[in-house]
């Protein structure tokens, strides 16, 4: 058959897929699959197989198979050139959704080792019809969903960006998502060049020796709305990674930014003491200790600042019941280490046999060589490094610096499947208890289904939060779906002379990354010398954000604009639903109004509903369907919850004791004729206030491990209900009694 005949056999078969493409349309998207490969040596003989230029072996396949979201239709056609390489594609169309998705294999049956260097598995450019119209390329937003780009038009983008794009028409509301599925097996990239889009699967020129196939990772691309193409895509690469989602997530102290490198056994231990005597601040979360105890990199044993050793510092933390924590970079390693000068085949070379080195810098004086995760004996070394640490007692790890370097062991690995093989070390080596964290800074498939939580973002130096908010709100579609999203630490406030990093430029920044952290919900940390006096004085400030929030929470813009300004959630209740929305002005020069659409929120259309302001402790105004945040100056934000009154019922209208404003800390509401009964949670502050919309007056009635302050009528049917001495750890209650004016 020729290929012209058999393409159009092919599109003929795949009819539920492309009826609203023109056969010309379809031709141009199919026939541009194809494999790079060089014959003998990288680098030299490059060539070329696809569906383009290559006769058809055998016939077109057509089964059914299962997916991780249902039946799928697959069709299979194998191409092949001289009898020596052959070129496999399968194009799976979802029964339940306006998906497909594309994997191709490549099959060396020549008598030579080829080195693979991509899969170029489609493109579609302005010109492409049917499904998708690009004709308008200036009204379709392109948002990189693990990487740190700026979302831009089709029209404006021009770059490469890593594993998976989000394509949404400003115009039509259109949107459609590009990216890998899985099996793990190789990092994608998505190419947006003068308007033209394609998908390549990088093969990082691994060895196909001869009778060997080699297959590309599944990429999808998926037409449904915006949030649902996410939301597909997220769970679909968490089935196939086999992500760990059996964790809590935490809150605790971290030392780096109190001390970093000048950090010492004594500091620790009157933070662990002053943790102990205050359980209803601090509760018993992690106690963190970060670089700067080792002897050297390499060598993670105490140095002469921690006498006692690491692991009798782990046991003090355990006996107040804390968790022991440690800062390791497992691949670092000192030039001076007998490791790395007794077994030179264990460091990480280039392409050139050169070795990798990290200059010397303020923190690693001595510069630093870095292991290869492939070479045998630098996994040996690398497992007992995380073994040593559980035999210390420390029950959280937190690995940093995670370049694995290019040139591997193993010629037949892929980038992605070495990063994955040496956090499989890293996870057999912890044991399943070990709590997890992989400093990345970005998002990668290298870690889904090993770790408990994943930095998303940089450094939380207190200077530079506008940075580091872009990252983390951008990739907050990842917590409890691939991991528990960490934020990096907060602060107890934007300026305070006992602390070491500097100051934030205003207090408006602070509040937006103080809220930010809270409602990220994966690790609530700090990082001051929390026994220093002015520390001291704004402890309630870890309070109101400890743990982080239990809500599912997103960025509502997302796709739809280039500026992440509205992120919240909104929480189901039995007692009423409500929304806590943090509205963030971008802007690095002037003021701003910041709108949310309350339906697209989840609130009820057409409702009024109360507006609490958290950082203000009062409700500030009501709203129908909008809400605008009038004139918040650069980096600030305002955090609001929305509740809708449709009746005449008694309600919470806000708290200020926990950041959630309600969600984290109040269990239940229960209402029986005259009498209220609130059941609290151990989140959040020792004393604060709730708001209540009563109709009715409100008096005090019992509290269990807590006190009822103070009850004051704010006017409006508005009333604060202060409470006091609330317990950590304990189940708290209070009751109230409603009475006619």
């Amino acid at each position: 058959m020729k290929n012209k005949n058999l393409l159009l056999a092919i599109f003929f078969i795949m009819a539920p897929i492309v009826s609203l493409f023109a056969q010309d349309q379809i031709q141009k998207l199919f026939r541009s699959s194809t494999a790079v490969f060089d014959v003998a040596e990288y680098g030299k003989n490059t060539r070329r197989i696809g569906m383009a230029h290559n006769p058809q072996t055998g016939d077109v396949e057509v089964t059914t198979i299962d997916t991780p979201f249902g039946k799928a239709k697959q069709t299979k056609a194998y191409f092949e050139v001289d009898g020596k390489f052959g070129y496999e594609l399968h194009v799976r169309e979802l029964e339940n959704l306006d998906a497909y998705t594309i994997q191709a294999f490549f099959h060396n049956k020549s008598e030579d080792n080829t080195y693979l260097r991509a899969f170029d598995l489609f493109s579609m450019d302005r010109s492409f019809g049917g499904q998708v119209d690009l004709s308008k390329p200036e009204d379709w937003l392109v948002t990189p969903l693990m990487e740190h780009h700026h979302a831009e038009t089709l029209a404006e983008m021009d770059k490469r960006f890593k594993e998976v794009g989000l394509f949404y028409n400003t115009a039509t509301d259109n949107s459609f998502l590009l990216g890998p599925t899985g099996p793990g097996d190789a990092h994608c990239n998505v190419h947006v060049t003068k308007q033209k889009i394609r998908a390549i699967v990088r093969m990082d020129q691994v060895l196909v020796e001869p009778g060997e196939v080699r297959r590309s990772e599944e990429m999808i691309f998926i037409k449904e709305d915006k949030d649902k193409n996410i939301d597909v895509w997220t769970k679909w690469v968490a089935i196939t990674h086999n992500a760990k989602l059996d964790r809590d997530p935490v809150y605790g102290w971290c030392s780096w930014y109190d001390r970093t490198t000048k950090i010492d056994e004594a500091h620790v231990m009157n933070v662990t003491k002053t943790i102990k005597e205050n359980p209803n601040t601090f509760g018993r979360g992690i106690i963190q200790i970060d670089d700067g105890y080792q002897k050297m990199d390499g060598d993670w044993s105490a140095n002469e600042k921690f006498p006692s050793g690491m692991a009798n510092v782990a046991k003090e933390i355990r006996a107040i019941g804390a968790t022991p924590g440690v800062w390791f970079a497992p691949l670092m390693i000192n030039p001076e280490h007998p490791f790395a000068k007794a077994n030179p085949d264990a460091l990480q070379k280039n392409a050139k046999g050169i070795e990798s080195f990290m200059n010397p810098n303020p923190f690693h004086p001595s510069g630093a060589k870095w292991l290869n995760p492939t070479n045998a004996k630098a996994k040996e070394f690398l497992f007992n490094i995380i073994k040593d640490a559980r035999d210390r007692g420390f029950g959280y790890i937190k690995i940093d610096f995670n370049g694995i370097g290019a040139v591997y062991d193993n010629p037949k690995l892929t980038r992605l499947q070495t990063f994955r093989e040496l956090y499989t070390l890293y996870r057999e080596a912890a044991g399943d208890d070990m709590y997890i964290l992989s400093c990345l800074g970005q998002p990668t498939r290298g870690v889904i289904g090993f770790i408990d939580a994943a930095r998303v973002g940089p450094d939380s130096h207190p200077a530079h939060f506008s940075h580091c908010l872009e990252s983390v709100l951008r990739f907050q579609i990842f917590h409890k779906v691939w991991w528990n999203n960490d934020a990096d630490v907060s602060y107890l406030e934007y300026k305070l002379p006992s602390r070491r990093v500097g100051h934030t430029p205003q207090q408006g920044m602070w509040h937006t990354w103080h809220n930010t952290v809270a409602l990220t919900g994966g690790t609530a940390m700090i990082s001051e010398p929390i026994d220093a006096p002015d520390v001291k004085e704004v402890w309630r400030n870890y309070e109101i954000m400890r743990p982080g929030v239990i809500e599912q929470t997103k960025l509502l813009t997302l796709g739809k604009s280039p500026n992440n300004t509205v992120f919240g959630f909104t929480a189901k209740r039995e007692f009423g639903d409500f929304g806590v929305y943090n509205l963030y002005n971008v802007d690095k020069e002037k003021e701003n109004d910041v709108t949310i659409n309350l339906v697209e929120a989840g609130l009820p259309k057409d409702t009024k509903c109360a507006v609490y302001d958290f950082w203000k402790n009062e409700v500030v105004g009501y709203a129908t369907n909008t809400y605008t945040a009038e004139k918040l100056y650069s980096n600030s934000s305002q955090l609001v919850r929305f509740t809708p009154i449709e009746d005449d019922k008694l309600k919470v209208l806000g708290s200020n004791l926990h950041l959630s404003i309600g969600a984290n800390e109040i269990t239940k509401l229960t209402v029986k004729g005259s009498g209220v009964k609130v059941e609290l949670s151990d989140a959040g502050a020792q004393e604060g206030d709730i708001i209540f919309f009563s109709k009715k007056g409100i008096q005090a009635g019992n509290a269990k491990n807590c006190k009822i302050k103070n009850i004051e009528s704010l006017g409006n049917n508005l009333w604060k209900v202060t409470l006091s001495e609330r317990k950590w750890d304990t189940k708290q209650s209070f009751s109230l009694k409603t009475v006619v004016m």
